[in-house]
């Protein structure tokens, strides 16, 4: 199978790099990914500034761009062939609930499916930080496309808990978790005394179901949330057509 990868921790990120390993040792491995980091991108689009490509070894590629430009960049030129399934990750720090709407690493995986690929996005519940598990977490990857027997139609988002191997209870096939992001800036005065500098603070509160994303990672399940693109509240809507 051809796969094509991506992220939006940037091309020399160790969760990128591992997983093009593994990966490799079954399949044709394309890498496009972005020159530094893009986390919290979601899926910005480079429409009118060019974007400049580097190549850094065989079918590995950075881009002066975001994840979404290298999944176009990807399945409309012909810097790579014609690839199969598209793999986003692995992200170092956890995707789960309201999180997919503002993450670059889910964004490569829609991107693709909004254009007719089949995608996963893959994370890990590191805390942005590199983790000793990367390895098992590929591995978990390259099992699952193996033994999945229809990537067809797909678009998933994964999510890995940062613990050994063996205290991996299972899978879990989950829905979004609801994230409430309690922000606020700290705000600091320059030396012009018209700017200021203000930085993002804040904490994050997570409400489940018992068939929550967020859950199943605490518990110690790997989450397995099939994803859609259609963002329609029928509820509502079925309301205003009566």
């Amino acid at each position: 199978m051809k796969i094509l990868i991506t992220n939006d921790d940037g091309i020399h990120a160790d969760g990128l790099k591992i997983l093009r390993e593994i990966l490799s040792s079954s399949h044709d491995v394309f890498t496009i990914a972005p020159d530094r980091e893009r986390s919290a991108c979601s899926n910005i689009f480079t429409m009118r500034d060019e974007l400049v490509v580097t190549k850094h070894d065989k079918n590995c590629y950075s881009i002066s761009g975001y994840p979404a430009d290298c999944i176009s960049i990807g399945l409309h030129s012909d810097v790579i062939p014609e690839i199969d399934l598209v793999i986003s990750g692995i992200n170092h720090g956890p995707n789960l609930g309201d999180d997919i709407h503002f993450s670059g690493t889910v964004a490569g995986a829609r991107t693709a499916f909004i254009f007719g690929k089949p995608s996963i996005a893959v994370s890990i519940d590191s805390f942005h930080s590199s983790s000793p598990f990367l390895i098992d977490t590929a591995d978990f990857i390259l099992n699952y496309i193996k033994t999945e027997t229809n990537l067809n139609n797909i678009y998933l988002n994964i999510n890995y808990p940062n613990i050994p191997k063996n205290e991996i209870k299972g899978i879990k096939y989950t829905c979004l978790s609801r994230r409430s992001y309690i922000d606020s800036y700290v705000k600091t005065q320059r030396d012009n005394p018209s700017q200021f500098t203000m930085k993002l603070n804040g904490t994050i509160e997570t409400k489940n179901t018992p068939l929550s994303d967020s859950l199943a990672v605490e518990n110690s399940y790997i989450s397995i949330t099939p994803m859609t693109i259609d963002s329609t509240d029928y509820k509502t809507l079925s309301k205003y057509q009566q």
